[in-house]
This record gives C-alpha cells, sequence and structure tokens, in this order.
C-alpha cells in the first residue's frame, strides 16, 4: 500500500459558541511514538485535513492556532461553520459537533517528498498518475483542478438523525452516497456567502495531493484538502468551495501540491473492539500447505470420521510447537452425543440442533488475552462462530486456520459465512485456509468492505492496483475477440501506468481467457467464484472468494472493488449481471463509472440490440440520462481508453 503519513482522526474535547454562527472547539489528536519520532520538530508541516463526510455537508473545520504537543498527543482550537444554504445543516451544528466527535486527522507533507514542476509533468506522462481534463501546472508544481460542470444536492428532507449518522457512525459515507445527487450545469456558480459541492476524477496510486487554501480567487476550498492515494482512485472526488467574496464566482477551481505517498503496511479495520499490539511475524509452516495439510491430517487422526458432527477442533497456544509435531493443548473430535445407531450415513445435519455439543467448548478453558490459533476441520457454523466471537472479544483467539469452507458444498462459502468473515475482521481474528482444492494456504484480506482469499505473499497485488471487473460467457471468445481483449488489456495497463488487475466470475470460457491474457501480460486476477452446474474454477487466480449457489446476487456485492466495468459477449447469466450493476450505480451503491460492453457477432457489436433499449428506456424517463454518456459498445479496443479519458474528464 502506498499512504500518506498520517495520524488518526482527532476528535472533540470542547465545544463553546462563538461569534454569529460559529461554533469553537478544541481538537485532541492521537500520534503514535513512531509518527512522532517522522515528524520531531516539524509541526509546521503538519497539515489539517478535516473529514470528507463533514467536508459534503458544508461544515467547515478551520484550524486558528498551531498545532501543541501535549505528551502523546496533539492539540489545536478550531472553528465550526455551515457553509451551504441549501443544506439543512446549520440549525443542527449544535447538536453534530459534540464531544467526542472526529473531525480529521494531521497528515505531514515534508517539503522533501513534494514533487517539482518537472517531476509532476514526469509522473503525468509516465501515467503513474492520472490529473483532471485542462490542468495546467506551474512553476511551484502546483496544479490546477477542473472540476466537473456538477453539483450534488442533496435528494429529499435530511433529518437531525440522517445528520447524526452521517458524522459520526460509520455507515454514515453509505448514506450520504445514497441522499447526495449529482445534478448536471452548464456553469457553476459559486454565489457571495454560500457553498457548492462539486467533484473531479483523479487517479492517484502512488502520490497525495494538498489543496492550496492560500488563494480564493476562483473560489475557497473547504480544509477536506487531502486527496490520498487510497480514496483518490476514482471517477467521483468530492471537492468543496465556498465564495468568501461579495462576487459571484463562475466555476470555481483548486491547487494542488504533489507529494510521494509512503509504501506500508495497511492498518487493519477493527470495528468491534480496541486496535491490539499486532502478532509476531508467522511461522514459516502457516503458509506451506503441504506440512499444513500434515498437520490437519494428524489432528483428525488415522480414521476421520465422515459425518457433519465430525468438526474437528484443536486449540494451540504455540503454533510454530503444532507445525513442528507437537500435539496441541486440546483437541476436541466429537460431541459427546452422538446419532442414533445406524444413522450414521446422513449428508447433513438435522434441523433440530439441540443438545449437540462442539468443539469450541474448549474455548470456556482459556485464559483472557491468551491469543491461541484454533484450527478447524470446518468452516464455523453458527453455534461455533457465536463460541468464537466471545473468546475473540477476551483476546483469547487471535488466528483461526480452517481446512474445508462446507460440509455440504466443498470449497463455497454461504452469504451467513461472509457475515461472519466480516465478524472475524472487526474482532481482530486472523483467518487462513488450507485449500485442499487449490493445494495452497490462502489468508483472508479485506481491501474497502471485501474480503477476498490469496497467498499472503500475494497481498501487494491485491491491495496496490486500481481493479476492472471483466464479465463474460462460459463460452469462450472468438480468436479476433480474443485478440481484440487482449489489445484492450495492454491499452489499460499502459493507461493506468501498469497498476491495475482484473476482476472475472472465476469461470471457463471469456473469463478463464481473460485469465490468461492477464497473466500473460504480468496483471494479477481476482475470481468471484460461484457454485453453478456450467462452471468450473480455475486454479490461477491471485485473490479470490467463493459463493454457494444461493448467495448469486450477494456475490455482485464483491465486484465493488472494481472500479470499471467491461462486459464481453455473454448470455443471461452475463444479462443479469449487467442490470445488477447498472442498478447499483442508479442507486449509488457502487461509484458511477464509464460502462463498456466490448465484442462483436458478425460484423456489428453484439450488444447493440440492447442500447437500443437503453434509448428507449432513458427517453421514456425510466432509466437515468447518465446511460447516455456513460455506455460505450465497441469492437474496437483503441475506443475504450479514450472513451474512459473523454467521461471521467481525464488530461
Amino acid at each position: 500500500m502506498y499512504v500518506t503519513p498520517q495520524t488518526d482522526d482527532g476528535w472533540v474535547t470542547k465545544v463553546e459558541a462563538g461569534p454569529g454562527k460559529l461554533l469553537s472547539i478544541d481538537v485532541e489528536f492521537p500520534v503514535s511514538i513512531e509518527f512522532l519520532d517522522q515528524v520531531k520538530d516539524r509541526l509546521p508541516e503538519l497539515v489539517f485535513a478535516s473529514r470528507s463526510r463533514l467536508a459534503r455537508l458544508g461544515i467547515e473545520v478551520r484550524p486558528v492556532t498551531p498545532l501543541q504537543r501535549d505528551g502523546k498527543a496533539l492539540r489545536m482550537s478550531a472553528t465550526v461553520q455551515s457553509v451551504i444554504r441549501g443544506y439543512p445543516v446549520a440549525q443542527h451544528l449544535p447538536d453534530l459537533v459534540l464531544q467526542g466527535l472526529k473531525v480529521g486527522r494531521l497528515v505531514f507533507c515534508p517539503e522533501e517528498r513534494r514533487l517539482s514542476s518537472e517531476k509532476v509533468y514526469e509522473e503525468v506522462v509516465a501515467h503513474a498518475l492520472q490529473l483532471p481534463a485542462s490542468f495546467s501546472i506551474d512553476r511551484e508544481g502546483r496544479f490546477n483542478i477542473q472540476t466537473h460542470r456538477c453539483v450534488y444536492d442533496l435528494a429529499g428532507p435530511v433529518t437531525l438523525d440522517d445528520l447524526r449518522t452521517i458524522v459520526a457512525r460509520i455507515e454514515g459515507q453509505d448514506l450520504l452516497n445514497r441522499i447526495q445527487v449529482q445534478r448536471p450545469v452548464t456553469h457553476i456558480v459559486l454565489e457571495p456567502g454560500d457553498g457548492v459541492i462539486t467533484s473531479c476524477s483523479m487517479f492517484l496510486h502512488r502520490h497525495y495531493v494538498v489543496l492550496d487554501l492560500q488563494s480564493d480567487t476562483l473560489g475557497q476550498h473547504l480544509q477536506a484538502v487531502v486527496l490520498d492515494p487510497i480514496s483518490t482512485r476514482g471517477t467521483r472526488v468530492f471537492l468543496e468551495f465556498c465564495n468568501l467574496s461579495d462576487r459571484p464566482i463562475v466555476n470555481p477551481s483548486a491547487a494542488g501540491a504533489v507529494y510521494s505517498a509512503m509504501p506500508s503496511e495497511e492498518k487493519p479495520a477493527r470495528w468491534f473492539i480496541k486496535e491490539r499490539d499486532r502478532p509476531p511475524v508467522l511461522a514459516e509452516g502457516l503458509k506451506d500447505y503441504k506440512l499444513l495439510s500434515t498437520v490437519f491430517d494428524r489432528l483428525l487422526g488415522e480414521k476421520p470420521g465422515t459425518t457433519y458432527y465430525d468438526r474437528m477442533v484443536a486449540v494451540s497456544d504455540d503454533l510454530s510447537a503444532t507445525l513442528s509435531g507437537k500435539p496441541p493443548r486440546a483437541i476436541w473430535h466429537r460431541p459427546t452425543e452422538r446419532p442414533e445407531k445406524g444413522v450414521g450415513t446422513f449428508t447433513a445435519p438435522p434441523a433440530d440442533r439441540r443438545g449437540i455439543e462442539f468443539g469450541t467448548e474448549l474455548l470456556a478453558k482459556v485464559k483472557p488475552g491468551a491469543g491461541v490459533t484454533l484450527f478447524m476441520r470446518y468452516f464455523p457454523n453458527l453455534f461455533e462462530h457465536l463460541a468464537l466471537c466471545n473468546a475473540a472479544l477476551e483476546g483469547k483467539v487471535k488466528r483461526l486456520v480452517f481446512r474445508h469452507a462446507s460440509y455440504e458444498h466443498g470449497m463455497f462459502l454461504s452469504a451467513r459465512d461472509h457475515g461472519r468473515l466480516a465478524d472475524y475482521q472487526g474482532l481482530g481474528v486472523e483467518v487462513f485456509w488450507c485449500n485442499d482444492v487449490r493445494k495452497h494456504v490462502s489468508t483472508h484480506v479485506y481491501r474497502g468492505l471485501r474480503g477476498y482469499f490469496m497467498e499472503p505473499s500475494k497481498i501487494e497485488s491485491f491491495k496496490t492496483p486500481l481493479i476492472v471487473a471483466i464479465y463474460g460467457s462460459t463460452r469462450p471468445l472468438p480468436d479476433e475477440d480474443e485478440a481484440n481483449l487482449e489489445r484492450l488489456l495492454v491499452s489499460l495497463k499502459s493507461f493506468f501506468g501498469g497498476s491495475i488487475a482484473i476482476l472475472t466470475g472465476g469461470g471457463p470460457g471469456a473469463m478463464q481467457q481473460a485469465t490468461n491474457i492477464a497473466h500473460s501480460l504480468q496483471i494479477p486476477v481476482g475470481a468471484n467464484f460461484i457454485e453453478t452446474v456450467d462452471q468450473r474454477t480455475n486454479q490461477t487466480a491471485d485473490f479470490y472468494q467463493t459463493f454457494q449457489g444461493r448467495s448469486r446476487h450477494s456475490r455482485q456485492r464483491w465486484f465493488e472493488v472494481a472500479s470499471f466495468h467491461i462486459f464481453c459477449m455473454g448470455g443471461v447469466g452475463t444479462l443479469e449481471e449487467v442490470g445488477l450493476t447498472l442498478t447499483d450505480m442508479k442507486l449509488g451503491i457502487i461509484e458511477l463509472s464509464p460502462i463498456v460492453f466490448f465484442g462483436a457477432s458478425g460484423d456489428d457489436p453484439y450488444w447493440w440490440p440492447l442500447r437500443r433499449q437503453l434509448e428507449v428506456m432513458v427517453g421514456n424517463a425510466r432509466a437515468p440520462a447518465w446511460l447516455k454518456s456513460h455506455v460505450l459498445m465497441t469492437v474496437d479496443p483503441d475506443e475504450i481508453p479514450q472513451f474512459y479519458r473523454r467521461t471521467l474528464g481525464l488530461g
């Protein structure tokens, strides 16, 4: 990962009424010893960046005092005000800005990491970053940002509870994305004393941008001034302006300086517990499939059972010793209550499981804070999951290693299993899979809200690149289309500076062809495997997730990690994915981005009949108007990068 050197969000420690409609606040920032050592006596090079969700509501948090160090914390005072007349925020501001509210972070902007004008130009030419169209670079290395011709309004009435959710809760950003809608305009007119929310497209892969607040000639940008390489890789990067002058401003713009980001391990998000100390480096054996499968064979015994109830659980408080052959602290094989004699050939458990015991009961004997490793034959069911979560809350469990995803469904996980994986992430439990199908050990890693399995050595190839989703049929593409797909991936890799990966459904046909082409170009490949009769899972995906047949619609949520969507020739399954993707964009569940329908049938684009249908739907006001501007149907791979550039307003 490439990240900005920054603190965690600071919070409000004191609130007082200020002059007019201003609020005066004191803010405290938690700072690690490592960050303080990095900054040392360079506090003036720390820039305060307010939270995006506050700025998108027109809430301006402006520092009024220099930073002061107080032990392991940094403190400052600031003012808070509402700057957008059309947003119902000003009257609720005293009820929103309360003690404990997170307001923003401090970002270290050392001069030696700032790019000169020559270096910015070199990086743009090399496609190491993509800036908005019509940008200009001054002699100080700052570039001018031209915005999209649009503003963002609230879709309807917003209550105080809505505002509280947006500013304070984890899901607040999702709510804001749903209720804040784009309105196209010919020109953005910023009236005196008012504010406006607009956007641009920008892709920062290994850099971060700090906006200039010194000049307000073309509008004063709010204090959300840092665009980082994780969130600023998209088609909709929000910009927030206010007009402090007594004259209207037409088409506000901002200038930004570019800094080199720092390579770093991403800090895992924990939403149920306070982040604990990082675990020690894993034993190498936990990455070795052959060794780990031998360990599982040993734990299962010479004659492992064949029923659902044979859910082996082993507790290890010394992982290295267990991998080396030493028996773990405790092993549980079978429940004390066995099924009745003669009922040993069932293929699924009975609906009524009362009185059934599971091996996770061993965790009751583990001391809090022990941080043991749990070996399980199967991924946890509901009863095992509840015991594991309770143990994790007490710090008893640090790591889960399982061998089979499901007793009934082989390597495929259910929608409930994916919810359990999210719980483990939130509780700080690391998850490893001794995958007998792939013959490797994979670990579960999140990117945003979606987790994938991958070998530990491939985490960077999942976390770092821009992801392009490629959909298609289980039938192979014709030779000409396959060659065109290769040309397209070559162009996209060049367009985004080499920092891309593709994501497919993981099946045969067009999906396998896309996988093979991508790997030949050294492009990482992801897969969302689905349990169906017509799809064999490929064995070469660099990162993957699995879904049972009834989780088909849930599976589409995992395509949210993709920034772009390309539909090759496909059948009804692909058509369903088209509908889900367009609906997600319409509802604001995923970011609105250019959509490409690619491939030929004879001399005509395969998808042109769908184009006519979309035109009819838009003409009857039954579909959003952006379907006219954001959809391309083509057989020409060279047309697609230019379509992206034109639609997104990239330089």
